[in-house]
């Protein structure tokens, strides 16, 4: 059986442990609000990022042959000759 001074001891430590919970929770609750408020401004940012993206990939594909630009504004694309290779040597006149 438990004596009264146990009993008090054992409800005093109870009510301790309740108090260290609500403050837990609460820095819970803080944290948890702080990481939802982070977490939409980064998926606000990885929008408007993938938005630029979209852009830039856009620029990229348009060349002189399926835009209004002249030809020396095609940077990205590697220029292929028509020619076929003849299979004789360069040079020598």
């Amino acid at each position: 059986m438990l004596t009264v001074q146990q009993a008090v001891f054992t409800v005093e430590s109870l009510i301790g442990k309740v108090q260290q919970q609500k403050q837990l929770i609460h820095q819970l609750i803080q944290e948890n609000e702080h990481l939802r408020h982070e977490n939409k401004q980064l998926r606000k940012e990885n929008e408007q990022l993938k938005y630029r993206v979209q852009e830039l990939e856009a620029r990229t594909k348009k060349n002189s042959s399926n835009s209004h630009l002249p030809p020396s504004s095609d940077r990205f694309e590697k220029k292929r000759s028509s020619r076929e290779p003849s299979g004789k040597k360069p040079g020598g006149q």
